[in-house]
């Protein structure tokens, strides 16, 4: 099958990001699946179409141009990932020209505009659980997230936490700080502190434990969180989480969660303490993501959603 993927691959912008996001495991699962898939970076496309280097000045000739390349490329299937510069006769005149399209999207809210667009779309996958919309889960892959933590014999820091430092997540910072008396070490609080690439792989690898705090608003999905909950656990670093809806669907009782200050305080201290058990659930959870959610396998779901292969959706545990 030949198969555009229309997203946000970050070429000129956050190259080291690109490293671990999502539309470069979805390409690499489907490549991994036989299939030709051709790269199109919607955004950093529109900022070279622009004499001022801003997305929306390039917009109407990204559009064209993509337009060109479907024309050229004759796909059977094109992937959009969040594509908010895609103009709705783009998806027209796709749609026209018969081709099959899919769209994805990553943590929440979800788009606004995801009502005007939805039925262009065989299928619509989006990282928080909806009964209208198939679930994708943030995917792994065993070339990226290559370390394994829990076999280091030394770590360069006892408790790391990365994520910006929003009203709620500031707060997480200085209680941590001030409370927990620990080696710590913040990542994306600030400006300086940004690490990406495999230096930030590598941070989650030297740290004994690592935090996965989620936004309050986002807890009420289910199965929802953050990338960064992977990026954890398939570098075999033990995770400290606030709750995931019906996570134990996915990791049964081995991870950890926090649903308070106080909790977080006592529970770090414990596992700490605790070098065994810490290992032991870090292992078992290294093996569980890189089984279910290995680029591969997501890659192959979603093409079981577009052609309707419900003998093959049955083996997918998310798939209700």
């Amino acid at each position: 099958m030949k198969i555009i993927h229309c997203a946000p691959f970050n070429i000129m912008t956050k190259t080291g990001g690109a490293l671990y996001a999502n539309p470069i495991k979805i390409s690499s699962g489907l490549i991994q699946n036989n299939h030709f898939v051709h790269n199109f970076d919607y955004r950093d496309t529109a900022r070279y179409f622009s004499i001022f280097k801003n997305k929306k000045n390039g917009t109407q000739k990204m559009n064209n141009h993509l337009k060109q390349i479907i024309d050229e490329i004759k796909p059977d299937l094109i992937i959009f990932g969040h594509a908010e510069l895609i103009a709705l006769e783009t998806f027209e005149y796709i749609k026209n020209k018969n081709i099959k399209m899919v769209f994805w999207y990553n943590d929440l809210p979800y788009p606004k505009n995801i009502d005007q667009i939805e039925n262009f779309f065989e299928a619509i996958f989006t990282t928080a659980y909806s009964s209208k919309y198939h679930f994708l889960p943030n995917l792994v892959d065993k070339n990226v997230e290559k370390y394994i933590s829990y076999k280091n014999l030394s770590y360069k820091q006892d408790l790391l936490f990365t994520g910006r430092a929003t009203d709620e997540r500031a707060k997480l910072i200085q209680f941590i700080k001030n409370e927990i008396n620990c080696k710590q070490k913040f990542l994306g609080d600030t400006k300086e502190s940004v690490v990406i690439g495999d230096d930030y792989l590598r941070e989650i690898s030297n740290s004994k434990i690592c935090l996965n705090h989620n936004r309050d608003f986002t807890l009420k999905y289910k199965w929802y969180s953050s990338d960064r909950l992977v990026h954890i656990l398939a570098n075999g670093a033990f995770c400290l989480s606030t709750p995931i809806v019906n996570g134990e669907d996915f990791f049964e009782d081995k991870l950890e969660y926090y649903e308070d200050f106080e909790q977080l305080k006592n529970k770090v201290e414990y596992f700490l303490q605790n070098d065994s058990l810490r290992v032991e659930k870090s292992k078992w959870l290294h093996t569980r993501v890189h089984e279910l959610f290995n680029a591969k396998r997501v890659g192959a779901y979603i093409l079981d959603i577009v052609e309707q292969n419900d003998k093959q959706l049955k083996q997918y545990e998310w798939v209700i």
